[in-house]
């Protein structure tokens, strides 16, 4: 994934473009998995984005691509240069790793999912690969970081997700350019001290070769870790030949498919939050939509020490909210200290959803979506004849519905207090003005039974 706060939406297009990330905003080209062991997707509603790795060591550049000079979406002045953030895999030692002290407050929490960054754009793996020469094999005597968290994921009850970038800059380090206008078409191809310099060509049968390569990871993550029920690809449209979806299939049955790669898979992705908010109707695939949780002001996804603290629970919530009423699943994206460890503002909101969720969460899970704005001015979940209204923090007003029929009772779930409301019979309009306790400081769910 990429820094993309401030102009979101083109920072997204211009970085999806300079990885080669097959477009994540349309109908893929194949069918979400028919599989039964695929269909906890539909529902998963919640899911946890972990981006860590070498970067984190540095503590003031994002993963991957704060090599990446001149880029117009990060104003962060302390570029690394590629030459010294490739040395970064000498100093990456997470000696307090332990991925269950992450994801057992995750799970508490409501989250269904997990999703780590086996290897990023970087190009440094996360488990001992036998394919290529950076990564664990080769700095970390052969740690595996990506068993840990597979494990943790199956005890506690979480879909294991691993996220793989098909772009490797360390492995193309001599034939590519790390500057942002240089690949946008518009200055010198930077090399590995940001210095400007002349591309040389590439050796006869190098693309074929890191396709091989590319290949071989790939099958060592979808054999060597028993069932993995989310393969997060991430750009690589020009080697996307090397392993098609029928393989991957074959190899993973029930296994769910991002379409960042092969141009389609099971469902349709989205970043930034902007995006949400301008959504006029419900996808018709099903998708998630994965953002930043952090508050650094550069919306970075890898650790640094900016990114200590995160956006309010009310924030997270009403995201959620929104994703959820029109039929998507949100992956929430954390990252991990070079050690190992969670910021301790995590922890925090970890608690805060979790108690939220205690009362509210039957209106977020296992629950069916529509085209809400045709009849709602908020959004709406539903399991049945029970309709569930969010109130987001920034509503003001009475709340409105049309086309209903009469409610036989409304109540707040915050404190199951019951709600009077006008109805219209000659419209079948239904009003609530909202209730006196009602505070604006997070999201408040207002159940209706018909």
């Amino acid at each position: 994934m990429t820094s993309t706060k401030g102009n979101h939406g083109n920072a997204v297009q211009d970085q999806h473009q300079l990885i080669g990330a097959a477009s994540s905003q349309i109908e893929g080209t194949y069918a979400s998995n028919s599989h039964s062991g695929a269909q906890w997707f539909k529902d998963a509603g919640l899911g946890l984005f972990i981006h860590w790795g070498i970067s984190s060591v540095h503590g003031d550049s994002d993963l991957s691509w704060g090599m990446i000079a001149d880029t117009p979406w990060d104003s962060n002045p302390h570029r690394v240069k590629p030459s010294d953030y490739f040395k970064l895999a000498e100093q990456f030692q997470p000696d307090s790793y332990d991925p269950d002290l992450w994801l057992k407050p995750a799970a508490d929490a409501g989250f269904t999912y997990a999703v780590l960054t086996t290897r990023h754009h970087d190009g440094y793996a996360m488990w001992p690969s036998r394919f290529g020469e950076y990564g664990t094999r080769t700095h970390m005597n052969s740690r595996d970081l990506v068993r840990p968290f597979v494990e943790s994921c199956r005890r506690n009850n979480l879909k294991v997700g691993l996220y793989y970038s098909p772009p490797d800059w360390y492995y193309n380090r001599e034939y590519m350019s790390f500057g942002y206008k240089h690949r946008k078409g518009e200055g010198p191809a930077l090399g590995l001290e940001h210095e400007p310099i002349e591309l040389p060509a590439k050796p006869d049968g190098w693309d074929e070769q890191f396709q091989q390569y590319v290949r071989g990871q790939i099958i060592e993550l979808l054999t060597e870790y028993g069932q993995v029920d989310i393969i997060w690809f991430d750009g690589g449209e020009e080697v996307k030949d090397a392993i098609s979806i029928e393989e991957i299939r074959e190899l993973q049955p029930g296994i769910i498919i991002s379409p960042r790669m092969h141009g389609g898979g099971d469902y349709i992705s989205s970043e930034c939050y902007n995006w949400v908010k301008s959504i006029t109707s419900k996808p018709t695939q099903i998708w998630e939509h994965c953002d930043v949780w952090s508050s650094h002001p550069a919306g970075i996804w890898g650790y640094t020490h900016k990114t200590e603290a995160y956006r309010p629970t009310s924030w997270m919530l009403s995201l959620l909210s929104r994703v959820r009423a029109w039929g998507g699943n949100l992956l929430l994206n954390i990252g991990p200290r070079p050690d190992g460890t969670l910021p301790d503002d995590l922890f925090v909101r970890f608690d805060e959803i979790k108690e939220w969720m205690s009362v509210h969460r039957q209106a977020i899970f296992d629950v069916d979506s529509d085209d809400y704005q045709l009849y709602s001015s908020v959004p709406v979940t539903k399991r049945g004849d029970t309709w569930y209204l969010h109130l987001l923090p920034e509503h003001t007003g009475p709340v409105t519905l049309e086309g209903i029929s009469r409610p036989a009772s409304v109540r707040l779930l915050r404190n199951a207090q019951d709600l009077s409301f006008e109805w219209n019979d000659s419209d079948n309009r239904f009003t609530l003005n909202l209730p006196a306790s009602w505070n604006g400081e997070t999201l408040d769910i207002v159940e209706i039974r018909l």
